[in-house]
């Protein structure tokens, strides 16, 4: 695919064209790749977002967009120059501003929340599990992909998994997010809302992920959703840190958690080029289950690093979670559209 590119030129295309094609005509083996890798960065960005529970969920967000933008805004001026379109696909572009603003504000901001309330361990499995389940029920709707019965099975496993989950949580005492109490019911009431914060966070991450890789099959270019969401996120996730006074605080943040948050930045941009080149060619639920590693590297890290509790919830939790991709593993991988 990549290869004839080369052969069809008359002219040696310059880094940003052989870049380009590199992100958009991935070959098969090239997306299983980049799934792979992709869950080592969002782990890893996963471990600095833990580590900056502590400040505003919103403000966490917002400059976890900025590397994106940053990045891709001298490369896609580059294309441009080098004449090659940026936005040929102009009509998906307002709905996909919307669909960002859902996954930027709904999704990272609300997992932010999470890991200050069940901590790394529980927030990653229930987030990839309702992403999972989300990502087959609008992959059968907006893409026609096929919901088997093997994948229904997955689902309710996942959905159990979740359950469990939700109260095998660890709150940071020092999270921005967290209410103080030692009461036992108040402790569980915020699992509960932990957990409901780590559900809507994959719901939002399915239908992003979902439309994103529609609009990709329809014309847009990755580069170009990659900027808008990066955008659309920091500037929206400004504003409402501004609307609740956040910024007052930014001059007491200690330099660690400037460090945390800026290498949660970069390593989920380095994430989303890894995962938005394995969704060019790979089915949605396909790229989430290689993307699923992160399970067992979000609970290692989170005991190792964290000092979180290892509990009979969590093991059962995370044993599930896995059970139920590895049935979703097993399934008969649908014909593609050419």
């Amino acid at each position: 695919m990549i290869e004839s590119l080369a052969t069809d030129a008359k002219v040696l295309p310059g880094w940003p064209e052989r870049m380009y094609g590199s992100i958009v005509r991935p070959g098969i083996g090239l997306g299983v790749v980049c799934g792979l890798i992709s869950a080592v960065f969002y782990t890893l960005a996963n471990i600095s977002l833990r580590q900056s529970v502590a400040a505003d969920p919103f403000l966490v967000a917002a400059f976890k967009a900025i590397p994106t933008v940053i990045c891709l805004t001298p490369f896609l001026v580059a294309l441009k120059m080098g004449g090659q379109p940026i936005a040929k696909s102009g009509h998906l572009v307002p709905r996909f501003i919307l669909i960002s603003l859902l996954g930027q504000v709904g999704g990272n901001a609300s997992f932010q929340v999470a890991l200050g309330m069940i901590g790394l361990a529980a927030a990653v499995p229930i987030t990839l599990g309702a992403l999972l389940i989300g990502s087959a029920i609008v992959g059968r709707v907006l893409l026609g992909e096929t919901v088997s019965r093997r994948t229904a099975i997955a689902m309710a496993i996942l959905m159990v998994a979740v359950v469990i989950l939700s109260q095998a949580g660890h709150p940071d005492p020092d999270a921005s997010s967290l209410v103080a109490s030692e009461r036992a019911d108040s402790l569980a009431v915020q699992r509960w809302v932990g957990a409901a914060f780590a559900v809507f966070s994959g719901l939002c991450f399915a239908v992003f992920s979902s439309t994103m890789r529609f609009n990709m099959q329809n014309g847009m270019q990755a580069a170009t959703a990659m900027w808008i969401s990066g955008a659309v996120g920091s500037l929206a996730l400004f504003a409402l840190v501004a609307l609740r006074g956040g910024f007052a605080d930014i001059t007491e943040l200690p330099a660690s958690l400037w460090w945390s948050m800026g290498a949660a930045g970069v390593f989920n941009f380095l994430a989303f080029i890894a995962i938005t080149t394995a969704m060019k060619v790979l089915p949605i639920v396909a790229v989430h289950l290689l993307n699923a590693s992160q399970v067992a590297m979000a609970a290692g890290a989170g005991v190792i690093l964290f000092a979180e509790p290892v509990t009979s919830t969590l093991l059962i939790g995370i044993a599930l979670t896995m059970v139920g991709l590895l049935v979703l593993a097993r399934r008969r991988p649908n014909a593609q559209p050419g």
